[in-house]
């Protein structure tokens, strides 16, 4: 008797339960500001595009979601509240819903307790992305406040600013390609030189590079060339229609910078660069 009425207590609960999500499908964003996010723009500084952090891909979708929301027009000192909701996460990166509240809540948590370090001679800079998250697990959606200080790297309409439609990378399965996508943009030639075309170039240490890409320190160069770079061209090359060649230079035998070369380029994909 008592297994009979666990199992048909089960049974209503699951069904009650199966209810209410449809209901905050359907209601979630009820009273929230809705506008596809895919079409927006992520604009920052190229210093915090050259920041050293290491996210996960979630976390990183949630952040350049966030950011793309941003009200380029208030003051750097003013704080915005920025809100996603579970509904447009799904859509834009095409989860599941039902992953999506998950994604939200955990990547909350994750990116309140990051770290971005920024070049600003003489220093380098330590600081948080933000300073509040709420989660509103009824509603599915989270309620961001960035860090003011941060502020100066996201609401800039002056020189040394870039920017990318989200739906340029949002397609992206690795955090690794997220990032060197970042870094192609911020050194990326002004179109008007370039007859519109994306393209450009640049030199940078490897330690540097890895310290952007936020790759482990346990990574050697066999680990990070296959797991890293490779994998980096190879989805740049398929999703975003970018050709990159990486030449490695030596000093000895050690690999101690490349020399990056980059281009939109549908018809030929260019090779990494030999050992």
């Amino acid at each position: 008797m008592a297994t009979s009425l666990d199992a048909k207590i089960a049974a209503i609960q699951k069904k009650i339960e199966s209810k209410k999500r449809k209901e905050k499908a359907v209601n979630i964003n009820k009273g929230l500001p809705r506008r596809d996010i895919a079409d927006n723009t992520v604009t920052k500084s190229n210093a915090l595009s050259r920041a050293y952090y290491r996210f996960s891909i979630v976390e990183k979708r949630i952040m350049e979601a966030l950011i793309s929301r941003l009200h380029p027009m208030r003051p750097d000192n003013e704080l915005q509240h920025i809100t996603l909701t579970a509904v447009d996460y799904a859509a834009v990166y095409n989860v599941a819903l039902n992953h999506a509240y998950g994604d939200l809540s955990r990547a909350a948590d994750g990116l309140m307790g990051k770290i971005l370090i920024t070049k600003e001679p003489p220093y380098a800079v330590k600081t948080t992305l933000m300073i509040q998250a709420k989660y509103h697990e009824n509603n599915g959606h989270i309620v961001c406040t960035l860090n003011p200080l941060i502020a100066p790297h996201l609401l800039g309409m002056r020189e040394k600013f870039s920017s990318y439609p989200l739906n340029k990378a949002f397609d992206f399965k690795s955090t690794y390609t997220w990032r060197f996508y970042e870094l192609l943009v911020s050194w990326a030639q002004p179109k008007g030189d370039t007859g519109g075309l994306f393209c450009g170039w640049f030199e940078v240490e490897t330690d540097e590079l890895r310290k952007m890409l936020g790759v482990p320190e346990s990574y050697r160069y066999g680990m990070f060339k296959k797991t890293v770079l490779d994998k980096v061209t190879s989805e740049l090359s398929q999703k975003a229609n970018i050709a990159l060649k990486l030449e490695p230079r030596k000093t000895s035998r050690r690999i101690t910078s490349y020399k990056v070369t980059f281009a939109e380029n549908e018809q030929q994909q260019l090779q990494l660069g030999g050992e």
